[in-house]
């Protein structure tokens, strides 16, 4: 009996002291991954122009990213089946998943195509826009318009309420710089007011370029910094852009006073993805950051940091 009642007591004590390891890695403050991605999807087509949502759905299901940030999503578009984008990828990856995921969209390009409106195929003339799909909850979100469809959209998850995520997508081609610097001379004092944080998208220019000088001056660069300590993966050159030897132009940037440590970063070639091909013309990048969340954080209330 007694040699029962001393076994018994060490199967208690070790069972004790496992939960006790559980709740010790699960306390608040315990320090937690976050894998951030950036993602222009090219309006759900490969760069040959084939629309494939599908593709792309599964394509930001394999970055397995808590929070992904869309550019050129598309709503009500004849030349996109009418879709509601930012709905149907939502619903593809909680069916691929099978864990829920929020999203919020905003309108950049606001057209007069009526032709989905009118043919009772969609709710609105044809839009492109910018979108943000969390696996957990969004708890807060507000968007800024740069310029004539240029947008840049911030939201907070559950997950990470005390740190904005802000994602943009910046006029493109060499010849538009000035137009560049007029749109980060609003998105970057509108950020500024949200605190310390991670600003991701397509900015269509490389990191030298005249008009991100003030962004280099703020953030720091996730692959950059990811490369020069062997962390980086994915494609070599650091171009974000299928077929061109160099270009990069898709980022994920944080700010040193936010409280994150970045541990890896990744320009994701999806054609070397399982059974997908190109997807897009852009490749994602994606960056795990470690973090250590305040002992008081609650994530269905991020308090002061609300907005």
């Amino acid at each position: 009996m007694l040699r029962l009642c001393v076994a018994l007591l060490v199967v208690v004590l070790v069972a004790l002291a496992g939960a006790s390891g559980r709740r010790a890695t699960s306390a608040p403050g315990a320090a937690r991954t976050f894998r951030v991605a950036t993602f222009n999807i090219h309006k759900g087509a490969a760069r040959q122009g084939r629309y494939d949502l599908d593709r792309t759905i599964e394509a930001i299901r394999h970055l397995d990213a808590d929070l992904v940030g869309v550019q050129e999503v598309m709503r009500n578009h004849p030349d996109f089946n009418c879709d509601d984008q930012p709905a149907l990828i939502a619903e593809g990856l909680r069916r691929r998943t099978g864990r829920p995921w929020a999203h919020v969209h905003v309108k950049a390009w606001i057209t007069e195509n009526r032709y989905c409106l009118e043919h009772g195929r969609g709710s609105d003339v044809a839009t492109e826009g910018v979108a943000f799909f969390a696996s957990g909850g969004i708890v807060a979100s507000s968007s800024v318009r740069l310029a004539e469809g240029r947008v840049g959209l911030a939201v907070r998850v559950a997950a990470m309420p005390h740190v904005p995520v802000i994602v943009t997508h910046l006029e493109a081609n060499r010849q538009n710089q000035a137009e560049r610097s007029r749109e980060l001379s609003v998105l970057l004092p509108w950020a500024a007011r949200h605190g310390p944080g991670i600003l991701i998208g397509d900015l269509n220019a490389p990191p030298e370029a005249d008009e991100l000088g003030p962004v280099m001056a703020r953030y720091r660069d996730a692959w950059t910094d990811a490369a020069a300590r062997g962390l980086a993966g994915g494609v070599a050159s650091g171009s974000t852009r299928p077929g061109r030897r160099v270009s990069r132009i898709d980022y994920v940037l944080y700010e040193p006073g936010v409280n994150l440590a970045l541990e890896s970063a990744e320009i994701v070639d999806t054609s070397a993805l399982p059974g997908l091909g190109e997807v897009s013309d852009h490749h994602p990048v994606v960056a795990t950051f470690r973090w250590n969340p305040p002992a008081h954080s609650n994530p269905s209330n991020p308090g002061a940091h609300s907005y």
